[in-house]
């Protein structure tokens, strides 16, 4: 299932301390089903995790979680705008919005080409070629 991602994380967040300044499992579950959700569009194998409130994010499960991220942009295309995979440790705010920008690109990108289905015969309508 999609979550929509969160990628307007801003210092004055971090400063005021609000919801988005604080990054938690919810975060990640939010991160891993986004992956899990692109790599079944795409059909590609990621490992995912369903985080609980006593998880604690090691630099092995971060790691995981930019390979899937890698995986996933790997597998299909991105916008020229969309921000380069951050390295690890994910601890700034810039890092956690590129990582869920990334996402949303992907998927933006995926549902406007969906939507864009030629018909057979549909594109050539009304053309010169092949008329008798």
């Amino acid at each position: 299932m999609w979550v929509t991602p969160i990628y307007d994380r801003t210092q004055s967040d971090i400063i005021n301390k609000t919801s988005k300044s604080y990054y938690n499992y919810t975060d990640l579950n939010r991160i891993e089903e986004d992956c899990d959700y692109l790599a079944a569009l795409f059909n590609v194998p990621i490992t995912t995790k369903t985080w609980i409130r006593t998880d604690f994010p090691t630099p092995t499960e971060m790691t995981r979680i930019k390979n899937n991220i890698s995986t996933v942009r790997n597998a299909y295309y991105t916008l020229p705008v969309t921000p380069t995979t951050p390295n690890t440790p994910f601890n700034a705010y810039g890092k956690a919005n590129d990582i869920e920008q990334i996402l949303n690109d992907i998927k933006a990108l995926y549902d406007t080409n969906a939507q864009d289905v030629f018909y057979a015969g549909e594109v050539y309508s009304g053309e010169t070629i092949g008329v008798i």
